[in-house]
């Protein structure tokens, strides 16, 4: 579900719906927008953090080894996407930047190895 929010970031940043999203420049400089050419390739960024995380899911489903590395690529994809545009964002994508840093470190952590039980 999260992999599809993201859903909403690709939609704002690579084309042209707002998707709720404003138009503020990213947090590095003003003249940066998400309508710019490097908003454009954070499009992509978003676009492929939601097709790691939804494979995540299906790997996980179907208990395939390999779901956990792409879910933390995903998640760290993710992340990268929501960071700079933070001014820019919606809340629930601030919302899926927390749940990103949470996924990351549950799943490095001793805990996160042996999920599912």
């Amino acid at each position: 579900m999260h992999g599809l929010a993201n859903l909403s970031g690709v939609a704002a940043f690579l084309f042209s719906a707002s998707a709720g999203f404003n138009d503020r420049p990213w947090i590095f400089s003003p003249g940066i927008t998400r309508r710019s050419a490097l908003g454009r390739l954070f499009g992509v960024i978003w676009l492929l953090s939601t097709l790691a995380l939804v494979a995540s899911g299906i790997g996980l489903i179907a208990g395939l080894a390999w779901w956990r590395s792409i879910a933390i690529a995903g998640s760290a994809l993710s992340l990268l996407a929501i960071a700079p545009w933070w001014n820019t964002v919606v809340p629930g994508a601030r919302f899926g930047a927390i749940f990103d840093l949470a996924m990351i470190l549950f799943l490095l952590s001793p805990w996160g190895s042996q999920f599912p039980f």
